[in-house]
């Protein structure tokens, strides 16, 4: 994936250098948040435009302006969650970290405004960036609350969260590669199964693979505490007495130890699988099969080994009565 990679470089100079002059400082907290590695989310839109056949080039301004919202959402979100050390708000206080956040999002705006897309594209364009970030905020918001008790409930909130932003990602690229609404539709619903296993992963390894506080230890409702809440065993009830008394965060250890017991992570997997089958499905409609291998390898690239996880699965009729 050389040709993708080769375009990293220009999607960073085309944000730092839409920073006003006057503001040195904000340049320079781009560039430290940026320093080692770019977000890798920043080959959805680029990988898109390809897929439906377009000049990859095009998305360059488009994908510079998400990852201006990309890096806003991460700020807010740190500064809310202050669990992670050598963050931003650390170094210039919650005040200003905000307000960088927020120079950030009309930064999104100034880069797609010096675009100079066709003004049908820029409509388009706009109309999917405003609806979206309606949805990322709602569903942010109902995350904040903590009011996610049931499936339901939190498939939506996720949904409004993880997949709108991966969706709006490969839809914008799709939006300035073609005007063909079937591929630009397929794109966005790839995008949307995307987000999907990307959360479930997070709240995976939130559970099983962080050196940080986990959800259960910040008291928070997440998918393999659902699963234990409705899946039947032998815990089941005391698993929910704990969700009504707000108890989560005392019983975080013993918590976890009954989700490992259950094969709480074999479920985890078995989902991500299914959602990688459905975003898989949505691609076989575009026209390009490098920008269509480019999806599928990031897609794919989060699972390993894809052929061990499908060979660890052996309940599959059993997680269907579930979700």
């Amino acid at each position: 994936m050389e040709w993708l990679k080769s375009l990293y470089p220009e999607v960073k100079a085309n944000l730092l250098n839409n920073v006003p002059a006057y503001w040195p400082e904000f340049k320079l907290v781009l560039a430290n948040i940026l320093r080692d590695q770019l977000p890798t989310e920043i080959a959805l839109p680029l990988a898109a435009c390809r897929a439906v056949g377009g000049n990859v080039k095009n998305a360059i301004p488009i994908t510079s302006a998400l990852l201006a919202i990309a890096i806003s959402m991460r700020i807010i979100d740190d500064v809310q969650d202050q669990d992670r050390s050598g963050q931003l708000w650390q170094s210039v206080g919650s005040a200003r970290a905000f307000n960088y956040a927020n120079a950030a999002q009309f930064l999104c705006f100034e880069i797609f405004r010096k675009a100079q897309y066709p003004s049908a594209i820029f409509y388009d364009l706009y109309s999917s960036l405003l609806s979206a970030s309606f949805q990322l905020s709602f569903g942010q918001d109902r995350d904040l609350m903590g009011n996610t008790k049931d499936f339901e409930s939190y498939w939506t909130t996720i949904e409004l969260k993880s997949a709108t932003a991966y969706s709006l990602a490969c839809k914008t690229g799709a939006q300035v590669g073609t005007n063909k609404s079937e591929w630009i539709n397929a794109c966005t619903l790839f995008g949307h199964h995307l987000g999907l296993v990307v959360q479930i992963f997070n709240d995976m390894d939130s559970l099983w693979d962080s050196d940080m506080l986990t959800d259960l230890e910040q008291g928070k409702v997440t998918l393999p505490l659902l699963y234990g809440m409705y899946f039947q065993h032998p815990k089941k009830d005391f698993l929910q007495t704990l969700v009504k008394k707000n108890a989560i965060k005392q019983h975080a250890k013993e918590i976890n130890a009954i989700l490992t017991d259950i094969d709480t992570p074999q479920f985890m997997i078995w989902l991500a699988i299914k959602e990688r089958e459905n975003a898989l499905k949505q691609l076989e409609i575009c026209p390009n099969l490098e920008g269509k291998q480019a999806l599928e390898a990031y897609l794919t690239g989060m699972f390993g080994d894809i052929d061990y996880q499908l060979d660890k699965i052996k309940q599959e009729r059993q997680y269907s009565s579930i979700v």
